[in-house]
């Protein structure tokens, strides 16, 4: 999971320096995203994952 996010970063920096040097906004706001998701995205996975596996768990009960 570690390996996702620092790929996400990666991505995220590279998309804003691109997007900053042309100057292009749509890039700049992809980049946001990708930063955002890099950030939160997983913690967002993860609790997921979490509480889909509980409801199996107490379905299968």
């Amino acid at each position: 999971m570690i390996y996702l996010q620092l790929l996400l970063l990666v991505i995220g920096v590279a998309l804003l320096v691109v997007g900053y040097r042309r100057n292009e906004r749509k890039l700049m706001l992809v980049a946001a995203i990708v930063l955002f998701l890099a950030g939160s995205g997983a913690q967002l996975v993860t609790g997921f994952v979490e509480g889909l596996h509980q409801g199996i768990a107490g379905w299968a009960k």
